[in-house]
């Protein structure tokens, strides 16, 4: 049932949008038609009063053989009058030998002009087209012609021309008819292939594909039907992952948790010492779990874009400088140097300073986290699109193979490593939402063994208005 009213619908379409052309198409051929006959008549009918003006000029006397046979040849009805307007022969409805014509039309020709007019005869209902024309002899004038021809004779004959439009319309409807219905199923043929294959989609069949056959609007709606399969498939695996990354995480501190709980509890230790060492690693991993819970609650936020933003004007240095001194005395107990240095001339900007600090925390720690040794530099300089803060270590570096997910939330170069470190696997998750909110742009460079390089941009003035500013 709904093939066919996609069909019909297209095919409505399409024979609406044809006859709306074919119609005013075949009116305006009709009227082109009668406007170049009737031209073409009126051309005739002029051309044959002025051969009838010399005719008559050589005869003005009444002869009404002479005028009949006029008429006759002509095949056109004539009247002809003297200089004085009198009718001397006529052939026309109610112009009678004798009587006079119209005096307007009388003084018109005296002064040897031609004139057209039109005139309905009540007597048969016809409506003629007729020409005066004065007989001029030496200048002088000797008399006048006129001469009729029916208006609806030239009609009759566009009824056969009008007959052959129609005939020529109904065929082209037949002809337009069978097209639309081949164009109709034609371009609903696609859609309805979309149609299945979004529904297969909606039952959970993301393997499904729309083929394309053509470059058009139709072509790109499938286009974007494949690339919601896919968005949507990988959406599922994400899904999926994210499910098992969470259970695992959960795993490790619940397992620590609950085993050194029940050593507490059947009182399965040495002295008091070890009391301590157990109560400690029970206290690790509750803030552990804690963090965990609390980032992926803020994470979730950051993606469905429901954090305020608290806008104000901040000194980029200033912002810069607390993040470091937060992370100085972690930094310290790994031997590892902070470095800061400012281009000068750096102004103020207008962001959220607390979600800038936050997104330097996150990336300073983990470079501790990363780097035994060596140093951190952060450098900030102007650049064309804004404020650049670059953030480098010389720490282990990260794969190559890693660097392209090293955004994706429970990613870890090394897994156990970072889990002994203490990491959630979603602090760079979180940075990368921190920075899209802000309207920055974060990258990153690594070399193995070398170090990584973080590099965050943002502009001088958030553009959107979904923020409160602080006051």
């Amino acid at each position: 049932m709904k093939i066919r009213g996609i069909v019909v619908k297209f095919g409505l379409i399409i024979m609406l949008l044809f006859l709306s052309i074919l119609i005013p198409f075949a009116i305006l051929i009709d009227r082109i038609f009668l406007n170049v006959y009737s031209l073409h008549v009126n051309e005739n009918v002029n051309e044959l009063a002025d051969k009838l003006e010399i005719a008559v000029s050589h005869s003005m006397k009444n002869e009404p053989e002479f005028y009949e046979y006029l008429s006759a040849i002509t095949d056109e009805e004539i009247v002809v009058f003297n200089e004085k307007g009198v009718i001397i022969s006529n052939h026309v409805f109610e112009f009678h030998t004798g009587t006079s014509i119209p005096k307007e039309w009388l003084k018109t020709m005296q002064k040897g002009e031609e004139f057209e007019r039109e005139r309905f005869d009540p007597i048969t209902f016809e409506k003629y087209f007729f020409v005066g024309q004065p007989i001029m002899v030496s200048d002088e004038f000797k008399g006048g012609v006129l001469v009729f021809s029916s208006i609806d004779e030239i009609h009759q004959k566009m009824h056969a021309v009008r007959d052959w439009i129609i005939i020529s319309i109904f065929a082209a409807i037949i002809l337009a008819l069978g097209y639309a219905i081949f164009l109709a199923k034609r371009l609903s043929k696609p859609l309805l292939k979309m149609e299945t294959a979004t529904r297969e989609i909606a039952r959970g069949n993301l393997s499904t594909k729309v083929q394309i056959n053509s470059n058009d609007e139709i072509g790109s709606l499938a286009s974007a039907i494949n690339d919601l399969s896919i968005e949507l498939n990988n959406y599922r695996t994400n899904r999926s992952e994210l499910l098992a990354n969470i259970s695992h995480e959960l795993r490790t501190p619940i397992s620590y948790l609950k085993g050194y709980a029940q050593v507490i509890k059947d009182g399965q230790y040495k002295d008091e010492e070890e009391l301590k060492v157990y109560s400690g690693i029970i206290e690790k991993e509750s803030e552990r779990l804690a963090k965990l819970i609390e980032e992926l609650f803020e994470l979730s936020k950051m993606e469905e874009g429901i954090i305020n933003l608290y806008v104000q004007s901040i000194e980029v240095e200033e912002v810069i400088e607390s993040a470091l001194q937060k992370v100085e005395l972690k930094a310290k107990k790994k031997n590892i140097s902070l470095l800061y240095e400012t281009e000068k001339g750096i102004s103020s900007i207008l962001t959220d300073g607390l979600r800038l600090e936050q997104i330097l925390l996150n990336l300073l720690e983990n470079a501790i986290n990363y780097t035994e040794k060596g140093s951190i530099s952060v450098e900030t300089k102007k650049c064309k699109s804004g404020i650049c803060i670059t953030v480098e270590d010389t720490g282990l570096g990260i794969p190559e193979v890693d660097i392209p997910f090293i955004f994706d939330r429970f990613h870890r170069v090394e897994k156990s490593r970072s889990r002994h470190m203490g990491g959630t696997g979603l602090g760079l998750a979180i940075v990368f939402e921190l920075v899209k909110q802000l309207e920055g742009t974060i990258t990153v460079e690594s070399e193995l063994g070398k170090g990584s390089k973080f590099q965050l941009t943002l502009p001088d003035e958030l553009q959107k208005k979904s923020y409160k500013n602080k006051n």
